[in-house]
């Protein structure tokens, strides 16, 4: 089975203002995930919440911020911000700089749900899930106000290539 990236919401949502709205369904919104405020959080919870701010398209633009699932605190619309909204982590979020501050470095083998590659003040993406695809990783990140909110295939050796490096956040837990 081929995977393909998900297309952009922009252009999802751009093409539907050309269909009449009976014909657009109604975008989901999950549960809040279970995670308290600064504590431990399971995987589940963390992808639940990236997915939350990918449906609800929550555009790249650093000097503004969102809600989180719950809609009690508000985080940086940028990388790092999303990453700590993931994470519910401290508002208004880590910079990538300081995201490694809060995790332990991990073996690229070793990703799992929830887990990030950072480049150290450049960029930060959260790990999703390995593809089927060898040597390829499908992540979620809020890159750039031209990219959007993106949830896509990306290529370890292609990460590996641009000095970014996999953490694991100290209070994530798999069950």
């Amino acid at each position: 089975m081929t995977e393909r990236p998900n297309l952009s919401r922009r252009r999802l949502l751009q093409a539907a203002a050309l269909v009449p709205a009976a014909a657009v369904p109604a975008i989901a919104v999950g549960s809040p995930a279970n995670a308290a405020y600064l504590g431990n959080i399971v995987r589940a919870d963390v992808i639940e919440r990236a997915q939350n701010w990918y449906n609800r398209n929550i555009q790249y633009n650093g000097a503004s911020r969102a809600s989180d699932i719950e809609g009690g605190h508000t985080y940086r619309q940028d990388c790092s911000g999303f990453v700590s909204m993931a994470w519910h982590s401290a508002t208004p979020g880590h910079s990538t700089r300081t995201l490694p501050d809060l995790c332990t470095r991990i073996n690229w083998g070793q990703l799992k749900p929830g887990d990030i590659v950072n480049s150290y003040d450049n960029h930060c993406m959260l790990f999703h899930k390995w593809s089927t695809t060898s040597g390829k990783i499908w992540i979620y990140d809020l890159a750039t106000p031209e990219l959007d909110m993106r949830h896509v295939q990306v290529t370890t050796a292609n990460l590996r290539a641009q000095n970014y490096i996999p953490w694991r956040y100290d209070r994530i837990r798999d069950n």
